[in-house]
């Protein structure tokens, strides 16, 4: 085992529990006795962050040349454990009389979901240039930069179908770079 695969096992690790997350409230939902209403924001990102994760942690090889030292090491660790704080916001832990309803708590989570979020994604953004040589500028900077503006819109929507057109807007916007990045590369 050489140094990357062994600092990719914490990363992955931590991924894996972000998505445990996810998975874990998605199940307690459709368990639950109780009549849980559903809001249609709230399952588009449950799908947008199982993509983003897989997709940061694919990324991720593109590391592999790294000569690692610890403070990169500790960098590297920034995106994962705030999207695992993310993905646990997503769900509730229990259900009760208050919490039959995802659209309020996802109204009472709203501004830790995304001021977290575009954390994450300015981390994503940024490794590339503090990891290796990446360039500043690619094509797949015009999904990153959707992603940040779609987070700071979440942030201050409102209403219902804003926080539909955010989530939206971010599912494109993870499939425009995802094409941009990986099936097109520059």
């Amino acid at each position: 085992m050489d140094l990357f695969e062994y600092i990719l096992i914490l990363t992955s690790v931590i991924y894996a529990l972000a998505v445990a997350q996810v998975l874990s409230g998605v199940s307690r939902i459709a368990q639950s006795r109780m009549k849980i209403r559903g809001f249609l924001p709230h399952k588009i990102w449950i799908f947008n962050l199982f993509l983003f994760i897989f997709l940061i942690w694919w990324a991720t090889w593109e590391f592999r040349a790294v000569n690692w030292t610890f403070p990169q090491y500790a960098y590297l660790l920034i995106a994962p454990t705030l999207l695992f704080f993310v993905c646990s916001l997503l769900t509730p832990k229990h259900f009760d009389d208050e919490e039959k309803d995802i659209e309020a708590h996802f109204k009472r989570i709203q501004r830790p979901f995304f001021a977290t979020y575009f954390f994450a994604v300015v981390a994503v953004i940024i490794d590339g240039n503090i990891l290796s040589d990446e360039p500043i500028w690619h094509s797949g900077r015009y999904g990153h930069l959707v992603l940040l503006v779609a987070s700071i819109s979440g942030y201050f929507a409102s209403s219902r179908n804003g926080q539909i057109a955010v989530a939206l807007i971010t599912l494109v916007a993870l499939f425009a770079t995802t094409a941009a990045r990986f099936w097109f590369p520059r």
